[in-house]
């Protein structure tokens, strides 16, 4: 068993990594559900005729953060953490049988 842990613990990685991928573009392909906290402008933000700037409209990149989007991140960076973990641990055993005595 104590063989079959790293690998275990790594696979369990792989997966909270996947599905928290997964779970998150889940999320951000739902409707965004805007309820009383959302924000209406008075006036459409429009530049000016003599602005020289490019106007650049945020709704295609921004991300409403659900439930869903915390839940898909927390995910990953659960299975991130789990595959550096094992990551460390198994480099550090194998550092450790090259050299002679330890410091």
């Amino acid at each position: 068993m104590r063989r079959a842990l790293p690998g275990i613990v790594a696979a369990l990685g792989v997966v909270l990594v996947v599905t928290g991928i997964a779970v998150f573009a889940a999320a951000n392909s739902s409707p965004a559900d805007f309820g009383w906290t959302s924000y209406a402008p008075l006036q459409p933000q429009v530049p000016g005729p003599s602005d020289t700037t490019t106007y650049v409209s945020g709704s295609d990149w921004a991300v409403l953060w659900t439930a869903g989007h915390f839940l898909g991140a927390g995910l990953v960076v659960v299975g991130a953490l789990l595959l550096a973990a094992t990551s460390g641990w198994l480099f550090g055993r194998r550092a450790g049988r090259r050299g002679g005595t330890a410091a």
